[in-house]
């Protein structure tokens, strides 16, 4: 066996399979939604296509330093100027230098082009949200019945009433909003959706409620204004009190990140400013 072969061909395969998971990475739902859904791909799931980026960039560097050990020679090479002496100013080496650089800088500051593919990241996302739907919080699906019920405002024994006719009926209140999905064999959402008729009432007390709702991100500050009853103008004036440029068109993810913050931390920042 040569050592030599072995390790090109297997940086080669590595890194074909290694660019077919990041690409598939990258078109994925948000974790949140993609376990909401059990988004799936090719029968896995986003965690086992996380797990086998994450081994293959491990086998990748690894047979990446035993392909530089090998080829030091050549490498020292490409390093040497016209008087034959290694040079760390050669124009391949800088040239090199300088798209890694640019590589690793580029997105940091938000620079044209790599901010385009980030956009086209946020945008691939933000489809699969809306073609998939976003679970009420965070993992949701890990929580019981009851704390569920609780958490969304659902009726709990008519919600339970429900899935029992629906032909999915829990062991109690105490069940795991997943475990009653896979004993069924539905999403999270699917069981979701078959108790979000049990929802009581939405009251307002004019103020933002704890609890973000879903899709958060893609309303604008005018939507979240209507929905919730809230003097738009006064909202806007207390953000700008703050220093802040506020547009109420424009979505609520890139209003955040404008100035500074993220959509849950700008939501915060506004229930805040609403209290007595």
């Amino acid at each position: 066996m040569n050592l030599r072969k072995l390790t090109s061909l297997t940086a080669l395969l590595s890194f074909s399979v290694l660019a077919i998971s990041g690409i598939v990475l990258f078109l994925t739902p948000q974790g949140r939604v993609a376990y909401w859904s059990e988004w799936k791909l090719w029968g896995l799931t986003k965690e086992s296509w996380a797990a086998t980026h994450i081994l293959l960039s491990v086998l990748f560097l690894v047979m990446a330093i035993i392909h530089t050990v090998l080829n030091w020679k050549s490498i020292v090479r490409y390093l040497r100027d016209r008087s034959r002496q290694v040079s760390f100013t050669t124009p391949d080496l800088l040239v090199a230098a300088g798209l890694t650089l640019a590589f690793t800088l580029g997105p940091l500051f938000g620079l044209p082009p790599f901010r385009w593919v980030m956009d086209l990241n946020t945008f691939t996302k933000d489809q699969a949200s809306r073609s998939y739907g976003e679970p009420p919080y965070g993992h949701a699906e890990l929580s019981t019945l009851e704390a569920f019920a609780q958490r969304t405002q659902l009726d709990l024994p008519k919600a339970m009433d429900l899935l029992t006719q629906a032909g999915m009926a829990p062991t109690g209140p105490q069940e795991r909003l997943v475990d009653v999905a896979k004993r069924y064999k539905r999403t999270p959402q699917q069981v979701y959706l078959v108790m979000k008729p049990a929802e009581k009432p939405k009251t307002f007390d004019g103020g933002l409620p704890e609890e973000v709702a879903p899709g958060l991100g893609r309303k604008t500050l005018r939507d979240l204004c209507t929905e919730y009853r809230l003097d738009l103008a006064m909202v806007k004036s207390r953000l700008e009190a703050r220093h802040m440029k506020v547009s109420e068109d424009q979505p609520f993810r890139a209003l955040a990140e404008a100035n500074g913050t993220g959509p849950h931390e700008l939501y915060a920042l506004i229930r805040n400013d609403l209290k007595p």
